[in-house]
């Protein structure tokens, strides 16, 4: 192995029951490196990390840390040793502050009691020490903050223990832009000042080409290659994680469109200054702007989520005095929201009940719920949509991020729907989700439907919308179509 390596693994095997999650994976990150790990769900990633903490134990293999083939009996004693990792949904307290979530498992303590003075002052030095959020309110509980919040702070309890190692699992995949962007220069600065060894987990490749100095590959558990930074090419790294063409990613486009469904003409709502837009049958429609431009605030008016105060929609050519909810799904029009987790999922819910709870009315109309028909209306449902479940009764929270996303379109298509309006599908699912996602919109158009698509990623924009809405500030800059599509394009219209 390297000498420069400072954590990694040689033949390392894992299985789970008949799974093989791992099979003979030889890797490593170096020492002040970053090194980016890539693959779909299912490739190992979270498995192969885990690992290396301390979390599981491999059915053969070894781990070598700092020259020397380690075993783990605990994550803690990985942690001890300088390996810390953060789960791509930080394992906080929800009850406890901010403050008593940094320091649990390692409390100041005075005569047999919490120290809270001892504590905030290691707090101070603390975030004086990795200045990544230095006005945060370590007061509040991880239920008051937001999710870069809650994101940092796990983050900081781990470098409370001054790792030379810091494991990321998608740490930014329930994360809006701007904290993002924070967050990727905090974890530039840890690995260029304090020289800490990082190894990222991303499905957003265009945010790990720009942080990491390396990609590692990993494909059905098999180490299949990585890429130095002056190799990083989009189109080369999916070959490497779907073993196919890149051409073929993306669905063919719309080469006719149908009538004109929805008609938006000088729409004034909170966030959205006069906005007109179309959108025709057997189209998909982009929209695309820098967070806080005003896509979603659109989208949300349309379905009447918002006051509208000016403007008109139509649609099929018939105006709407008032949009309402309920209104626009008599009309067959939905909304799928862009964080999952918080506007579209019932965490309490198993699978079945978060895919029918918005059709109980019309496809269940009895009195008492018909449990059986419940049933097979959610599992002919989830096997068309290609949901993988054990079954529909198995809890939400069991399933990925890429079958989460793909039950909450699976819900608003289990009823006829003309005109779908998505906000940002495929954020924090893998390649694989994000292509079966991409094929069910477009199929939709090839079925004649409406399909309006907002993103955070302009390859995704690009590569699956037939017309393109630029915004900024709340209005719309620019239609772009056809040859007129370019990056280029695109950003010049909405910085």
């Amino acid at each position: 192995m390297d000498s420069n390596i400072i954590l990694g693994c040689e033949n390392l095997t894992k299985r789970f029951e008949s799974t093989l999650a791992l099979h003979k994976v030889t890797a490593g990150v170096r020492k002040g490196e970053i090194l980016g790990l890539v693959g779909e769900n299912g490739a190992g990633k979270s498995t192969l990390v885990k690992v290396l903490a301390g979390e599981l134990r491999p059915d053969s293999g070894s781990i070598v840390f700092r020259g020397k083939t380690v075993r783990w009996e605990s994550s803690n004693e990985a942690l001890r040793e300088g390996i810390g990792m953060v789960h791509q949904r930080p394992l906080l307290v929800p009850e406890m502050t901010g403050l008593q979530n940094l320091f649990l498992g390692k409390e100041y303590a005075r005569r047999g009691l919490l120290d809270e003075v001892a504590a905030t002052e290691a707090s101070r030095r603390l975030i004086e020490k990795y200045p990544m959020y230095p006005d945060m309110d370590l007061t509040k509980t991880p239920k008051e903050m937001s999710a870069g919040e809650k994101e940092i702070l796990a983050i900081l309890r781990v470098l409370s223990y001054d790792p030379e190692v810091l494991i990321l699992d998608e740490p930014t995949a329930s994360l809006p832009r701007q904290e993002t962007a924070t967050l990727i220069e905090m974890i530039k600065k840890l690995n260029v000042e304090r020289g800490v060894s990082i190894i990222f987990i991303s499905h957003k490749l265009e945010e790990a080409f720009g942080l990491c100095d390396r990609i590692m590959v990993l494909r059905n558990g098999k180490y299949v290659g990585d890429l130095m930074r002056e190799e990083f090419k989009r189109e080369r790294v999916i070959r490497l994680m779907i073993e196919e063409d890149i051409s073929l990613f993306y669905p063919p486009k719309t080469e006719e469109v149908g009538p004109v469904t929805l008609e938006v003409t000088n729409l004034r709502a909170p966030g959205v200054n006069n906005v007109s837009l179309e959108a025709h049958a057997g189209e998909i429609v982009g929209m695309y702007g820098l967070i806080g431009a005003g896509m979603s605030e659109v989208l949300e008016s349309v379905f009447g989520l918002n006051r509208i105060t000016g403007g008109s929609i139509k649609l099929k050519g018939e105006e709407l005095c008032l949009p309402s909810v309920s209104v626009m799904k008599r009309k067959k029009v939905y909304l799928i929201p862009s964080d999952r987790h918080q506007l579209s999922l019932f965490r309490n819910f198993n699978v079945m009940e978060n895919m029918t709870i918005a059709h109980l009315a019309s496809l269940l109309p009895e009195t008492i719920i018909d449990s059986a028909k419940e049933h097979k209306l959610a599992t002919n449902q989830a096997n068309k949509m290609t949901v993988k479940c054990s079954s529909v009764s198995q809890a939400i929270s069991e399933l990925s991020g890429g079958n989460q996303q793909k039950l909450v379109v699976a819900r608003w298509l289990m009823e006829d729907v003309d005109i779908l309006m998505v906000d940002d599908p495929t954020v924090g699912i893998d390649i694989g989700a994000k292509r079966d996602i991409y094929l069910l919109l477009r199929e939709l158009t090839r079925m004649g439907k409406t399909v309006i698509l907002i993103s955070s990623e302009i390859s995704e924009i690009l590569g699956m919308s037939d017309r393109i809405y630029c915004m900024k500030h709340g209005r719309i800059t620019g239609v772009l179509t056809g040859d007129q599509m370019t990056q280029e394009n695109v950003l010049r219209h909405i910085l």
